[in-house]
């Protein structure tokens, strides 16, 4: 990591009792688990923003194919009908 800076964290000490729990088992310091702690939130964030990303542009895509389908739809419905005409004529 670039160079460090020192900060206050005000924690209650409930949660600051359970990081201390999982620091048993960790054989790291504090900080270092803390620093980590921030490094996964922060992946997580970004992948919960592109997630939502995608799930509005998978919303938006639906309505554009759903429209396109009913626009083919109709033009073959279309086509299809002067098709059937044109085969009864020629009977």
């Amino acid at each position: 990591m670039s160079e460090m800076k020192k900060i206050i964290l005000n924690l209650p000490e409930e949660l600051l009792e359970r990081v201390d729990e999982q620091l048993k088992y960790a054989e790291i310091s504090r900080s270092e688990w803390i620093r980590r702690a921030i490094v996964l939130g922060l992946e997580q964030s970004k992948k919960d923003r592109l997630r939502a990303s995608m799930e509005r542009g998978y919303r938006e895509m639906g309505l554009l194919n759903l429209q396109l389908a009913e626009e083919a739809l109709e033009a073959g419905t279309s086509d299809f009908q002067r098709y059937e005409k044109i085969l009864l004529e020629s009977e």
